[in-house]
């Protein structure tokens, strides 16, 4: 997902996440041929409305003026649809899916700013599906002149489950397939990749709070949490024709990472873990929990790569 395509000039990147209270940046460079953080900050926001202010300080104080930014649309910013391919030319399937998906939009059209990306060709039983993403164009407009104000330079606007897909691809051997899941207050997503492609992601409804495993309602939430998680395994593997997974890695949280995933495991049919961003980063900045829950999209925004599907590294170890 690229609203803006610039070749980089360098290979130092940042990443901008804005969500309702909180603002997370992260500084990604370069290694011995390897991504190295270089610095990641976060800032507690009143409202949405603080983050241009709060941003153009960051950038300041992290000595970051003229960085090429990938900037990681909010959840409730934009609409994802997966829809069957028009048989047209490639350089006409933004043009033709417009028209195609304009039911599906909670905004008009012709308001909406889109863009597409191709699902494997392996991963429909041979249909040429594509997932479609719609944002409204003023949302756009107002992101680039906030990121340019702030002194950084606009270069990607990604989203979400594209920033997990960059995560899989340089934190979690995906060779045989992996299920990745981020599991949020409000709202949470769960990907399956193989071999650096994005075969399938999904919304899950279950919403969990970062404590939510002393609640009185926890055995509850994990069952329907395991049956939401165990409906999409069985539908990449019946409906899409795929090799069944073995495994799932959620992402890292506030308090109960560790913890939730050795719940997940006795309930559902695959192998989970969590993934720690620390064990598959070389940096100098200590990622603690709660930094790598807040900070993971924009981290994992500066993790993309042209590559079809090549890691941007070897990860040090599997996740754990």
């Amino acid at each position: 997902m690229q609203f803006f395509k610039k070749k980089a000039k360098s290979n130092s990147r940042v990443g901008v996440l804005v969500s309702s209270d909180q603002l997370a940046v992260a500084w990604m460079g370069e290694r011995d041929g390897a991504p190295y953080l270089i610095a990641f900050e976060r800032v507690a926001l009143q409202s949405e409305q603080d983050a241009g202010m709060a941003l153009s300080k960051l950038v300041k104080s992290m000595k970051i003026e003229g960085k090429e930014c990938s900037y990681v649309l909010n959840r409730k910013d934009y609409n994802l649809h997966l829809v069957e391919a028009p048989e047209v030319e490639p350089s006409e399937l933004r043009a033709a899916v417009r028209w195609k998906i304009k039911d599906l939009l909670d905004m008009k059209v012709e308001d909406a700013a889109l863009d597409v990306f191709q699902v494997p060709t392996d991963a429909y039983r041979g249909r040429n599906m594509v997932y479609v993403v719609a944002a409204l164009k003023s949302k756009i407009k107002d992101i680039v002149e906030m990121v340019n104000e702030s002194g950084l330079e606009m270069a990607v606007i990604d989203i979400p489950e594209l920033v997990m897909r960059n995560l899989s691809n340089h934190c979690i051997d995906d060779k045989n397939g992996v299920a990745f899941i981020d599991l949020r207050r409000n709202g949470s997503t769960m990907n399956i990749t193989r071999q650096g492609e994005l075969y399938l992601s999904r919304r899950i409804n279950t919403q969990l709070d970062p404590k939510i495993m002393q609640s009185i309602e926890w055995e509850s939430l994990k069952d329907r949490l395991a049956l939401e998680i165990q409906r999409s395994l069985d539908y990449y593997e019946s409906q899409m024709g795929q090799i069944p997974i073995n495994r799932i890695v959620i992402a890292q949280r506030q308090y109960d990472g560790a913890a939730l995933a050795a719940e997940l495991n006795g309930v559902l049919s695959a192998e989970v873990s969590v993934l720690s961003l620390s064990d598959h980063l070389n940096s100098t900045t200590e990622l603690t929990a709660e930094s790598q829950q807040i900070g993971m999209a924009a981290i994992g925004a500066t993790l993309r790569t042209n590559k079809k599907s090549g890691r941007s590294r070897k990860p040090k170890q599997e996740a754990a």
